[in-house]
């Protein structure tokens, strides 16, 4: 699926590259290269936001790829086909949410991994979904998802990577 993406030289060379950040740049942007967020920006600006939000290179990688799956054709393994490893893989399974997955029992899953790459990416991006500047008119339904969904989401991995961090 990926090589659809990209020419042949392109996509070999991204393949065979050890440098997963130069990969997912190229990757992300290319893939997200048409799609928008809620705010009508690059969705590629949502990406770079939680990857801004995450110090660990590791999870810098995993916030640029935290919705391919998810949003996209794109399966994990076409992105372990793709080079990526288990360390990037694992916590992406736990940060895409299942079609018709209840949204309390997806950010419980998230939770339930105890891993603390899973939980600070989760962190960054529900940081900036909570960033209502970043829609020109927002709705009354967009202050009620933050307040329903994000803020009690935020909340709940805040408090367990506190509890973690004891």
């Amino acid at each position: 699926m990926l090589k659809s993406y990209f020419d042949e030289d392109l996509y070999l060379e991204l393949k065979e590259s050890q440098d997963l950040l130069y990969k997912t740049l190229e990757f992300v942007l290319k893939v997200f290269d048409d799609k928008v967020d809620k705010g009508g920006l690059p969705y590629f600006n949502h990406l770079f936001k939680v990857y801004m939000g995450v110090s660990d290179y590791n999870e810098k990688i995993i916030a640029l790829l935290h919705d391919v799956v998810e949003d996209t054709d794109i399966s994990f393994s076409d992105l372990k086909e793709f080079g990526y490893p288990d360390e990037i893989i694992v916590p992406l399974t736990y940060l895409t949410k299942k079609k018709g997955e209840y949204y309390p029992d997806y950010i419980d899953r998230i939770i339930s991994s105890k891993d603390v790459h899973t939980l600070n990416v989760k962190l960054s991006d529900l940081k900036h979904n909570m960033d209502i500047t970043r829609i020109k008119n927002p709705s009354i339904n967009d202050y009620e998802r933050i307040s329903k969904r994000y803020e009690p989401a935020y909340m709940k991995i805040k408090e367990k990577l506190e509890e973690m961090e004891k």
